[in-house]
């Protein structure tokens, strides 16, 4: 089937990103830290009081008994700190052409996280469509101008290489998609081998494009319909040298933290200090690691003192050299000859 991939599918709107207001207030305690296999770290928090403006999420109990964790209608799956970026699952967007009735059904999806302290991660993810279609047409908005992109040939082909599917990049500080099919979409000449496309903003290197994707509903069902998308966070809309101006709202109130500016639009993030660890949001969150206790990412083969903020790693008396590597050698003046220490060694057990 020599036909190309038609999709009008998407829209990327660059909107304004309202930083979340700053309020340092420290959760309340009893507040929860874990909704079903996710841990909520301050900032986030669950229910009432239990974390900084904006970052409030919702733990449902879904279909099943399980607990899952929301923000709005969007499920979260990972929280990372350090990295600033939480892992969501995005809906897949669809359109199929159903024989029966000669017309095409559709699911499209839209996800606005405007006036949050959200953006969708331009680094990781990347806009990705798979399918067969006649008009060859793509768009990427940001602003008043827009990009057309080609489309792709339907070839079966081992990876997502413009055959059979498509994907592009997206900009920097993005916190508004939508997908749409163009009006003149129309499978009907294709239905019997590729009867539906999809679209979706995904992980690219979550993504494993597989030839059966474009032939079956494979890709939809074995997602559940979602794809993992990576966002970044941060607090509010200031840098950090601003922010750090009003100790009442700013968030890096922990010891021995610091602030770092957002990558990724307005805002900052908070990170320990090097040689600690922990939640900088919070008052001594920030905790000195133990080198000593963790010799397989910090080696010693020698004697190793802990330090706030660091260690050392010392030979053995009486040794010289590398004891990280493990090279320690006995000093020159320990040395004895080997009749020196047969000598002794006769002194010792046979006395004159």
């Amino acid at each position: 089937m020599g036909v190309m991939l038609g999709y009008r599918l998407f829209q990327l709107l660059m909107l304004p990103l309202v930083g979340a207001a700053t309020s340092a207030a420290a959760p309340l305690p009893g507040c929860r830290t874990r909704c079903g296999e996710v841990d909520v770290p301050y900032p986030f928090g669950i229910g009432p009081n239990c974390s900084r403006e904006g970052f409030s999420l919702d733990c449902n109990t879904t279909t099943g008994g399980h607990e899952k964790l929301f923000v709005f209608n969007v499920e979260i799956v990972n929280i990372s700190l350090p990295l600033g970026q939480a892992r969501m699952l995005n809906a897949i967007s669809w359109q199929c052409y159903n024989v029966s009735t000669n017309s095409i059904d559709y699911n499209t999806w839209s996800l606005n996280l405007t006036n949050t302290p959200y953006r969708f991660s331009d680094d990781l993810n990347k806009f990705t469509a798979i399918g067969c279609d006649t008009s060859p047409t793509s768009e990427i908005s940001k602003g008043p101008t827009a990009t057309r992109a080609d489309a792709c040939l339907c070839v079966t082909t081992s990876s997502c290489s413009g055959i059979g599917c498509c994907q592009t990049t997206i900009p920097k500080d993005l916190a508004y998609y939508e997908v749409w099919f163009a009006s003149n979409f129309n499978s009907s000449s294709v239905w019997n081998f590729s009867d539906c496309s999809y679209a979706v903003l995904l992980e690219a290197n979550r993504f494993e494009f597989l030839t059966s994707y474009i032939t079956t509903t494979q890709f939809w069902y074995n997602n559940n319909g979602t794809a993992p998308l990576v966002v970044d966070w941060a607090i509010g809309n200031e840098t950090c040298e601003v922010a750090q101006r009003d100790k009442t709202s700013y968030a890096c109130i922990s010891e021995h933290s610091e602030c770092l500016n957002s990558s990724n639009g307005p805002g900052y993030l908070c990170n320990c200090l090097r040689g600690y660890h922990g939640n900088p949001y919070v008052a001594q969150g920030c905790q000195d690691i133990d080198e000593c206790s963790d010799k397989d990412q910090y080696p010693c083969h020698g004697i190793c003192q802990n330090l706030p903020g660091s260690h050392n790693c010392f030979c053995p008396v009486g040794t010289y050299g590398d004891a990280v590597n493990g090279t320690c050698t006995q000093t020159q003046h320990q040395k004895l000859p080997s009749s020196a220490k047969v000598a002794i060694g006769k002194s010792l057990f046979f006395p004159p």
